[in-house]
């Protein structure tokens, strides 16, 4: 009985843990927490105390996380058309969506209080910034609406950069701008590659994705004009010295490399979701690196 009912438990905690996950996307969340954690480095965080570096990284992930499950909240009824999201927490019924608007409100507006009082207002603007275009602008007002909705998305994925820099420069200036850009310019071949693939999936739910409305070709002028735009962020960095030689170069590669998958996608006769997938795969993988190195680079600078 014992052994049942530690199972049973177990079992419990489980789902919990996946339901947790696919209401707060902690994968995404992940990253983007990583690059507002890059930036924070970059910009002359080691020098701050280890529990202000945990509440930045804390405030950063309630953040990102209620955003994310507010997103789900307006797109439930999409997300339950669609192959690849109908298992989601709010399209399967798994939560409850009020409960869900809820929590995910309270967290943002905890995350916006704490930055105030403890990190800086910058940090709270930066958040307050990705709120509104990533839900408001994005998922409310583009996104079924135009092909090119995913420039306000875009730039909501820049704004945790601009809050890093900030919460450890206490301002924001050109380089916080370029490490906001880095992340804007690598959104559209990250998610218009996973478009490509998932594509009958957006038509199903009528959201007019760029790879659902337009040739493949013009995709991948789309992504690699992202590419370019890396490329000019990470020179941009370099030139001011905010990043190493190691990570400049790295970031030039990894943009010329995303470029030549544009310019390979766009050559394709057959096989775009397959070829689309694992260049998704690959765009996600750079831009992890190219944080990786860059902190690394600070670490072994300061040691």
């Amino acid at each position: 009985m014992g052994d049942a009912e530690s199972a049973s438990r177990a079992a419990v905690a489980l789902r919990g843990l996946a339901t947790l996950e696919g209401l707060f996307k902690l994968k995404q969340t992940s990253l983007l927490v990583l690059s507002m954690y890059a930036a924070f480095i970059v910009a002359g965080g080691l020098r701050l105390p280890l529990s202000f570096h945990v509440l930045v990284v804390a405030v950063a992930y309630i953040a990102i996380a209620a955003v994310t499950a507010i997103n789900m909240y307006f797109d439930r009824d999409i997300d339950a058309l669609m192959e690849r999201t109908r298992h989601r927490p709010l399209a399967s019924g798994a939560v409850k969506p009020g409960l869900a608007l809820t929590v995910s409100l309270i967290m943002l507006a905890a995350s916006i209080i704490l930055s105030i009082l403890f990190i800086n207002v910058y940090y709270a603007a930066a958040i307050l910034l990705g709120f509104l275009f990533d839900v408001v602008a994005y998922t409310i007002l583009l996104k079924r609406r135009t092909p090119l909705s995913i420039v306000a998305g875009a730039v909501a994925g820049g704004a945790p950069s601009l809050g890093g820099w900030a919460a450890a420069a206490g301002s924001i200036d050109v380089n916080a701008i370029l490490f906001s850009l880095l992340v804007v310019s690598w959104v559209p071949p990250h998610i218009w590659f996973l478009a490509s693939y998932y594509a009958d999936d957006y038509r199903r739910a009528n959201v007019p994705m760029l790879p659902v409305v337009s040739d493949h070709t013009v995709t991948a002028v789309g992504v690699g004009l992202g590419a370019m735009m890396m490329a000019y962020s990470v020179a941009g960095l370099a030139a001011t010295h905010a990043i190493g030689v190691a990570a400049a170069l790295y970031g030039i590669a990894a943009a010329i490399h995303i470029f030549k998958l544009a310019v390979e996608f766009s050559t394709l006769k057959s096989g775009h979701g397959s070829f689309a997938y694992k260049a998704f795969r690959r765009v996600n993988m750079h831009l992890g690196a190219f944080y990786a190195i860059l902190i690394a680079e600070k670490l072994l600078g300061a040691a």
